[in-house]
């Protein structure tokens, strides 16, 4: 037998005995990462009766009705994840230049979203009249977390509604018409145990 293939087949025998005598099998690696995950966006439509004429300086409390967001598809299984350290982001736009405070509140059931003592998820935001958009992110609660997941693995909606305090500032009067509306987008950003 050759050198050469003498020690290629050492070499093939040290091999086989070192992995025969291992009793432990390392395991894959686990880590986290950090997922966007988009939630359904709507349009909410202004209340008429339309046309409205608004003078400048205008102040009004806004309370839109309770909209149901489905919770299914690719959005309720990652819902269904192991997920930690949530927060929900918001992107408020709007066709008419408001000032004001809003808050934005989500909940399991229409009874939930003004019921201090349910788990809800509660974000306020301050709207600039000088922004078409208005934007904010907001921790989310290990319980708002789970009152999420519940909604997802029951492949129920998700109850929102947006309130708040609003002026609109000028110049001038403004029309309001049935082509205006508020559009509110909403995400999560959360950790996902990935393993691989």
């Amino acid at each position: 037998m050759h050198t050469k293939s003498l020690t290629a087949a050492l070499a093939a025998a040290v091999v086989t005995l070192v992995t025969i005598g291992c009793k432990d099998i390392p395991l894959l690696p686990k880590w986290s990462a950090d997922w966007n995950i988009p939630l359904p966006s709507q349009r909410i439509p202004l209340q008429g009766p339309f046309p409205a004429i608004v003078p400048a300086g205008a102040s009004a409390h806004v309370s839109f009705p309770p909209q149901a967001l489905p919770i299914d598809g690719a959005i309720g299984q990652l819902l269904k994840s192991p997920l930690s350290n949530a927060s929900i982001f918001m992107v408020v736009t709007k066709s008419i230049p408001l000032n004001g405070q809003d808050t934005l509140f989500v909940a399991a059931t229409v009874a939930d979203l003004s019921n201090p003592a349910a788990t809800r998820i509660v974000v306020p935001i301050a709207l600039t009249a000088g922004n078409a958009q208005d934007s904010v992110q907001s921790p989310v609660s290990a319980a708002g977390l789970a009152m999420l997941q519940s909604v997802a693995n029951s492949s129920g909606s998700l109850q929102v509604q947006l309130s708040g305090q609003v002026t609109y500032p000028g110049p001038g009067t403004r029309t309001i018409t049935l082509t205006d509306s508020i559009g509110v987008r909403l995400g999560m950003l959360s950790t996902i145990a990935v393993s691989r």
